[in-house]
């Protein structure tokens, strides 16, 4: 009697449950925007998070349209944040509360399912050769839908990226390599995401490999000798993506800041090229000006300036993408 009551005045607990039974009833549904768009083949856009305020993430996804909020949170202009920790502080506490704005109730409401508009994929602190494992539990433990991991430089690398990325799998798993090494404590990230810890767990796998994972783990290639064992880094089950960093490459082989560097060229675009023949996104900045180009040359995962420095270009990307010129 008292939650016939409860329901009565207050509705919107209806729609909460109405969407978790509707998402059950839907297992191919991802909740992880870039994974459901990539998967049908769209172009992704993103943009860098830096400023590291619950404020801005919160104005992000209530604006996230040309025309109006609501219509933002169903056919978004971004698809997707980088937050920064790398370069920014590393502090889980401010981490789990811009999560937490990038979740809006609302959007719940409008769109009948769990799955947020914006995906935030967090850089961590720690170089892939590192002691990674503890940030990227703390990071994915938090709530985020994957991570990215500077300087990876050959498939040891990568692999250990996976594994800190995995839950160990239950005997007879169709995916068991690599071995997940993952701490296990859902209860923060299940709570995020809006389900039992036990619905999450499945859920808290890496994208490809698990097709039904919402995860993504991307490595940045932004060294000599990440630049040369390109393909052996990709060869790795499980490599979500990759970020070709041309400024830190720059530096590695000598160029010292010049981007336009033909040794940084050449790298990127074998990078460009072995990603290309896997069919593993490859994150491309673009602007209004090189946007075509990039779409011309098949890349789908775009990032597109920053939130610390506002301007149209997100919009004129969007139209480009979406031909509406």
């Amino acid at each position: 009697m008292r939650i016939h009551r409860y329901l009565r005045i207050a509705p919107g607990i209806i729609v909460f449950c109405l969407s978790a039974i509707s998402l059950n009833a839907q297992p191919d549904i991802h909740l992880n925007r870039i994974i459901e768009k990539l998967e049908r083949n769209e172009v992704v856009i993103g943009t860098w998070f830096i400023s590291m305020s619950t404020y801005t993430a919160a104005g992000i996804t209530q604006s996230n349209s040309k025309k109006d909020s609501d219509s933002g949170l169903i056919t978004p202009m971004l698809d997707y944040v980088l937050i920064d920790m790398e370069h920014m502080p590393f502090d889980i506490d401010r981490l789990q509360n811009i999560l937490m704005a990038f979740h809006s109730k609302r959007e719940v409401l409008v769109k009948g399912n769990l799955q947020p508009s914006i995906a935030a994929i967090v850089r961590i602190p720690c170089d892939a050769s590192g002691p990674i494992e503890p940030y990227i539990k703390q990071v994915l433990d938090a709530g985020a839908h994957g991570i990215i991991v500077p300087h990876c430089l050959n498939a040891k690398d990568a692999r250990r990226v996976i594994q800190a990325c995995r839950y160990p799998q239950p005997e007879g798993d169709s995916n068991p390599a690599p071995e997940g090494k993952r701490g296990a404590s859902p209860r923060m990230a299940s709570y995020l995401w809006g389900l039992t810890p036990d619905e999450y767990v499945p859920r808290a796998d890496v994208w490809p490999l698990d097709p039904k994972g919402d995860l993504m783990a991307i490595l940045m290639i932004e060294d000599v000798e990440g630049g040369e064992n390109i393909e052996e880094i990709l060869d790795v089950p499980g490599v979500g993506g990759i970020f070709f960093g041309l400024y830190d490459y720059s530096f590695s082989c000598g160029a010292q800041g010049n981007m336009e560097a033909a040794a940084v060229k050449k790298a990127f675009d074998k990078a460009a090229a072995a990603c290309q023949k896997r069919d593993i996104p490859m994150i491309v900045s673009a602007d209004p000006k090189n946007v075509n180009d990039r779409l011309q040359s098949g890349f789908k995962m775009l990032i597109v300036g920053s939130d610390t420095k506002p301007s149209n270009n997100i919009q004129e990307v969007y139209k480009k993408v979406h031909g509406q010129d």
